[in-house]
């Protein structure tokens, strides 16, 4: 029996993806402090991959994202973690995301700008696989369900460019509560 696998994926999702892109190259303060990739969180606070990120105020590029994201997801985002990839040699291993303080009906959206990156499924068994392209302007949904039984990651690409992904999540009230 195959799970489904609860995603929607939207090309050219991001009307301004190169004017994101500009901004997210040239004026986001990454964090060096991962070894496979360079991260930024802004919104409400988060823990990730052992990094601890504080509340830190949405700039209005990142809103804009956070918003159309919004539009296409039925709720409002409270929280963007960035992951720069600076070549296709960074690369994030299989995980599942975590749902803790997440709103449970929520979903995240993944938005990304920069060279295209596969981004590839199986679940956790490893009897199934699936691989997207996630292209520059797009925004892909992943339900609770795809966290639940699937993992993702991103593999090597030789040759590939730069790519940011910009990844949003809703925490609601639970934000306060982690503050």
């Amino acid at each position: 029996m195959t799970l489904h696998l609860a995603i929607r994926y939207i090309p050219d999702a991001l009307p301004d993806a190169a004017a994101a892109f500009m901004y997210l190259t040239r004026e986001v303060s990454w964090r060096e402090a991962m070894r496979a990739r360079a991260t930024a969180s802004f919104g409400a606070p988060y823990n990730y991959s052992g990094q601890r990120y504080p509340a830190c105020p949405m700039p209005a590029q990142i809103a804009a994202i956070a918003a159309r994201a919004a539009e296409l997801a039925g709720h409002p985002f409270d929280n963007c973690l960035c992951n720069r990839y600076d070549t296709g040699e960074n690369t994030m291993g299989f995980h599942a995301d975590s749902y803790d303080g997440l709103v449970p009906s929520s979903v995240i959206a993944i938005a990304s700008f920069g060279a295209p990156r596969e981004l590839l499924f199986r679940t956790r068994d490893k009897r199934h696989h699936r691989a997207i392209l996630l292209a520059h302007g797009s925004i892909l949904l992943m339900g609770r369900a795809t966290q639940d039984d699937w993992l993702h990651a991103i593999p090597r690409a030789p040759g590939a460019g730069l790519r940011i992904s910009a990844t949003f999540r809703h925490f609601g009230d639970h934000a306060r509560i982690r503050a």
